[in-house]
């Protein structure tokens, strides 16, 4: 009865044959799917900005005459200079990140502490929310900090060995610094390291392999977020 409300004159039967993306579109006008969409939409535009704003201030200062900001900041076409070796350090930096999240996952009990908590339970109906939340809000403005602007400073600064190590790492302490209090120190520092190492490809290959590009890093990112949220929205985790 309940689908056949959503689907207007679709009967179960009828409603089973329908291909996936049209179920998607009838469960997205579910009313807590739709206000959970608009919201992610609302939240992904403030991280975005929030996230972008230092940098921004920093380009105008040091780099507005030379290059745009969005080019400066890495959103650009990619080129790759070895791409079997750009192919294997974003699936293993994928795979990290995807690791690291499932231990998280898995490991804490108050899933209200962690970012994607919001989809639990969720099924079809949050499929765009996650697209929003995962390649925007997150992904996004995460990378606009990370690698297109700590990395391209420090990197500046002190070379891209160097500028590259800190950015990751201080990616790392980001995804792992506030679990200690809820979980054991050892799994937090694992979760660091982790997220530190995957930091730390994703940048060898936007900068080293992608042409100064924030696309590789961003598409990694986007999948491990969209991954980790469909495992919580569908209770796999």
């Amino acid at each position: 009865m309940q689908k056949a409300i959503y689907t207007g004159c679709i009967n179960n039967y009828t409603y089973h044959l329908l291909p996936l993306f049209v179920k998607i579109c009838l469960t997205f006008t579910r009313e807590r799917g739709r206000t959970l969409f608009i919201q992610s939409i609302i939240d992904g535009i403030i991280h975005v900005i929030i996230f972008a704003i230092i940098p921004f201030f920093y380009w105008m200062i040091a780099f507005r005459k030379r290059e745009r900001f969005t080019y400066w900041i890495g959103l650009k076409k990619i080129v790759f200079h070895n791409k079997t070796k750009a192919l294997i350090l974003s699936v293993l930096s994928f795979a990290i990140l995807l690791v690291s999240g499932i231990i998280l996952l898995s490991a804490i009990e108050d899933k209200t502490m962690i970012a994607n908590e919001r989809f639990t339970s969720m099924g079809m109906q949050s499929i765009f929310p996650i697209l929003i939340y995962a390649i925007v809000q997150t992904s996004l403005s995460e990378e606009l900090l990370f690698r297109g602007f700590l990395l391209k400073v420090f990197s500046g600064w002190w070379g891209i060995g160097v500028g590259n190590f800190i950015q990751a790492f201080l990616f790392g302490l980001l995804h792992g610094v506030l679990l200690f209090t809820l979980l054991n120190p050892v799994l937090v520092i694992s979760i660091i390291i982790f997220a530190t190492l995957a930091g730390w490809m994703m940048g060898y290959v936007n900068e080293k392999l992608g042409n100064g590009s924030i696309l590789p890093s961003w598409i990694i990112h986007s999948l491990m977020n969209i991954s980790s949220s469909l495992l919580l929205a569908f209770n796999i985790l």
